[in-house]
């Protein structure tokens, strides 16, 4: 019986005139985590940058992920997605 197979989708974002953070090395964190698990074969990684509020939905909906980890700044509103 095999199990489930389980897309995570990774979304960060480091806005021009906020502090830096260290986007790559938490996603790099995150591969060698899956990559030393006994079940790695069982996940697939998807990382997206620069985000934006409209990205959100559209990445959520061609991917379809079970798992999303946010990781970033956020800065100001933002107009209407639609």
């Amino acid at each position: 019986m095999s199990t489930p197979f389980r897309k995570i989708l990774v979304f960060a974002a480091n806005p021009k005139h906020t502090s830096e953070l260290r986007l790559g090395e938490e996603v790099r964190e995150i591969e060698e985590g899956l990559r030393r698990s006994q079940y790695r074969d069982r996940f697939a990684l998807t990382s997206k940058w620069a985000v934006r509020v409209r990205d959100v939905y559209r990445y959520m909906l061609d991917i379809q992920p079970q798992i999303v980890h946010f990781s970033g700044h956020g800065e100001g509103a933002e107009v209407s997605a639609t």
